[in-house]
């Protein structure tokens, strides 16, 4: 009996031994190298609004890059034109998953992680208004409504669902809760009859949402905050301190936060501008009161190179390059608690010239510096 137990004990330990290189192997670039930080990403914003048919050129870009995760927009009101009979069924015949399955079926074939944020309220979810000439509806949804819709979001991408031509549909699990809701630009209203509002209304939709994603999929990673790049609060947004603070005021759930940092200043540039580089310790500090630890993603981040109605500041191409190889260079982002920053954009378009690429799809010197930080993490993926 003893020497059974033995022989089981030293299995065991083998066991536990073999777990633990795997285990270091995943979070390093799979050589057995130190775990290389926050995973280096692209967005390409094409993808959820271009013709259908360039949907897999644009996706033999992003893989072009070498990355492993990409961010991806996904447009609720595109999805479900019409309120659908059973919101929590993707099933249901009022949603259009066409956009959404090539997308993910492409992105799985070539071994790309999405992260999905989705947004873009359907008029019949926020009392039949609409924003004319926008291309994203951004009035506040009816909570239960982006509950629902997250819900079937979640259950169609559980791994556990197959495309109307019967193809299965690959698993998603990191789901972001809307897009820069600190930001009239894209949730309204910020301020109603002079009190702040879009504090609440956005606690109300992530708090909705949380239970029905994670009963969908148990795996799956909600995404909150998605702050915009502000550092202060007026009546048109909310600083990303103020909207981390009163976030953890009203309870929200989450497994993940996410903020995009956009700073004039260099990211070796001592600031003391929140968000930017220099000032990652003290936002990581702020959202430690949700909970110790808890996991921040930069799901938007660049230096555009050229002046817009969006943006006043710029930098020179070659700046941009620059500055793109101290961001993925930063300490900050090498003790895992980053998960990722995301490079935003894949091209230049009118009203964000931060691209790798120019709007003639010709390379900027970033590109070729994306290129070395991608290949420096040798294939490294996300993890939880």
């Amino acid at each position: 009996m003893r020497s059974r137990t033995r022989v089981v004990g030293g299995l065991v330990a083998v066991v536990v031994a073999i777990a633990a290189v795997v285990g270091a192997v995943m979070l390093s670039g799979g050589d057995g190298t130190d775990a290389p930080g926050a995973i280096v990403a692209v967005q390409d914003d094409h993808l959820p609004v271009d013709p259908i048919e360039t949907i897999p050129g644009r996706l033999d870009m992003i893989a072009d890059t070498g990355v492993t995760t990409t961010r991806v927009d996904l447009h609720w009101a595109e999805i479900a034109p019409s309120r659908p009979d059973d919101p929590r069924d993707p099933a249901d015949p009022a949603y259009d998953w066409g956009r959404a399955d090539l997308i993910m079926l492409g992105l799985a074939e070539r071994g790309i992680t999405p992260i999905v944020s989705a947004y873009n309220t359907p008029p019949w979810a926020s009392g039949g208004l609409v924003e004319p000439g926008i291309v994203a509806n951004t009035l506040a949804p009816d909570p239960e409504d982006y509950a629902d819709f997250m819900s079937a979001l979640a259950t169609r991408y559980s791994g556990n669902t197959t495309s109307p031509g019967g193809d299965p549909l690959p698993e998603v699990r990191r789901f972001e809760i809307w897009n820069e809701p600190n930001l009239g630009g894209f949730l309204k209203p910020q301020v109603e009859d002079g009190v702040r509002v879009s504090l609440d209304n956005y606690a109300a939709m992530a708090t909705a949402a949380y239970a029905p994603i994670k009963a969908a999929n148990p795996d799956a990673i909600v995404i909150a905050g998605v702050g915009g790049p502000r550092s202060s609060t007026s009546p048109t947004g909310v600083g990303a301190v103020e909207w981390a603070r009163g976030l953890v005021e009203r309870d929200i759930p989450l497994d993940a936060y996410s903020q995009h940092v956009y700073p004039s200043a260099a990211p070796n540039e001592p600031t003391e501008v929140v968000p930017s580089w220099s000032s990652l310790g003290r936002f990581l500090d702020e959202i430690d009161a949700f909970r110790p630890g808890l996991p921040l993603y930069i799901t938007e981040a660049g230096y555009t190179t050229a002046d817009t109605a969006f943006r006043a500041s710029s930098v020179t191409e070659e700046e941009q390059a620059q500055y793109l190889e101290e961001i993925y260079d930063l300490p900050q982002l090498k003790s895992g608690r980053i998960k990722a920053v995301v490079w935003f954009n894949l091209q230049d378009n009118v009203n964000w010239p931060a691209g790798l690429l120019r709007e003639d799809l010709s390379r900027k010197p970033s590109y070729e510096r994306f290129l070395e930080a991608v290949e420096g993490q040798e294939g490294a993926v996300l993890t939880d």
